[in-house]
């Protein structure tokens, strides 16, 4: 497995990344804050992360057909220039003192309509910047690098809500877009075939579908990680709650849980780097499972902050892990010509994850938080202990053994 920072197209790509992802973190942690104080409400905090959800799931596919047809760095930066705009304007209505809930959520739906094509479309740009040999340690370290943006992101974030105020936050995250425009106009693409001319978005769509039906081991993969998404994962959206009216740790202490959550991503996605050559992935991907079904119990019932911290780190461990390893087996069993379609429906799945914050939320503010993220993620244990996927993978795992081999 070669380094794939020794490529100059993907080196250029992923600092440009970086820069953007440390904004987009930032801002994430100032939004929950923001309406958190603003409201009070668990459900709430839920309604705005679904509000991103809807457009994940219905536009995801269509998406992904056109990242198969359409020039992708013309995509990236409209949609990016498109999100920078959306912050200044956050950042200009908080400044104002005019920001009112409801602003939250049409911003929240807009944000949600394109940031699944900038989703779908990124996964796509990543396997033709590097060979072959070199996608695992691609899809490693970017993991790596977003993770560790998290771990400063919202720590920095928390702070500058308390030093600078949280428009502040917004308008930086606005002027950090500038980071991947800038890559992207800086880099070469390989240039696809045209297919406009027969281009059709159902036609597209259901071919996206059958060749995902068609291949086992990545719809059970798929599957999976869609349970995750929707029991367990959501329970991010929560920390405002978990960080004012349980540990009363403010919003310093906020970024702290979302930073020790993304310190663990780090750790995990160290280990990959370090053993990815692992035999038993099966086995690895079992483990990581179960362990973020338990460890998320155990935080879910945390009132002292050092366990509460060491239950997130090692939630993020087994997160990277589960994650890094099912999104490998997909891009390694999907030719290039599918891969839009098939990161499209992928992308789907992080729907979920919002369907599964308003789900949780409404639990939460019947039972309490706690409650609701303990019950998905014992939901989501279940049901990984019962999937059929690992002992399928084990006996599938030799159709990913060319990875380790060099372009011909």
């Amino acid at each position: 497995m070669s380094n794939a920072l020794t490529h100059r197209d993907y080196r250029v790509f992923f600092t440009g990344s970086m820069v953007t992802r440390l904004g987009e973190d930032m801002q994430e942690v100032a939004e929950d804050w923001l309406v958190f104080v603003m409201t009070g409400s668990p459900f709430l905090l839920g309604l705005v992360a679904f509000c991103k959800g809807p457009s994940r799931v219905l536009l995801a596919p269509i998406f992904g057909a056109v990242a198969d047809r359409v020039d992708r760095k013309k995509i990236l930066i409209g949609v990016y220039l498109f999100q920078a705009v959306l912050a200044l304007s956050y950042g200009c209505l908080v400044a104002t003192k005019l920001i009112a809930f409801w602003h939250i959520v049409i911003l929240a739906v807009l944000d949600g309509l394109v940031a699944p094509l900038s989703r779908v479309t990124r996964q796509t740009v990543i396997p033709e910047l590097v060979p072959k040999q070199s996608l695992v340690s691609a899809i490693s370290i970017n993991s790596v690098g977003n993770n560790a943006c998290q771990v400063i992101g919202p720590l920095v974030g928390g702070l500058l809500i308390v030093w600078l105020g949280i428009g502040a936050v917004f308008f930086i995250n606005a002027v950090g877009f500038c980071g991947i425009i800038i890559s992207l106009l800086s880099i070469k693409l390989p240039q696809r075939i045209n297919k406009s001319a027969d281009f059709n978005v159902r036609k597209d769509i259901i071919e996206g579908a059958h060749f995902i039906r068609n291949q086992p081991l990545v719809l059970e993969v798929m599957a999976i990680q869609l349970f995750s998404f929707f029991l367990a994962l959501p329970f991010n959206r929560f920390f405002p709650v978990y960080a004012k009216e349980i540990l009363n740790i403010g919003p310093t202490g906020l970024g702290l849980l979302r930073g020790s959550f993304a310190a663990g991503n780090v750790l995990g996605g160290m280990g990959l780097i370090l053993f990815g050559g692992v035999k038993n992935q099966a086995a690895l991907l079992r483990m990581a499972s179960l362990g973020l079904s338990m460890c998320l119990i155990l935080f879910s019932h945390s009132f002292w902050l050092p366990l509460s911290v060491i239950s997130l780190i090692l939630t993020g461990v087994a997160t990277m892990i589960f994650r890094s390893i099912g999104l490998s087996v997909i891009h390694l069993n999907i030719p290039n010509e599918f891969r839009g379609r098939v990161m499209g429906l992928y992308h789907m799945e992080l729907g979920f994850r919002s369907l599964g914050a308003l789900l949780l939320g409404s639990l939460g503010s019947i039972a309490g938080v706690p409650v609701a993220v303990a019950t998905g993620s014992a939901l989501f244990g279940l049901i990984s202990l019962l999937s059929p996927l690992y002992k399928n993978y084990r006996s599938k795992q030799a159709q990913v053994a060319w990875l380790s081999k060099p372009d011909d």
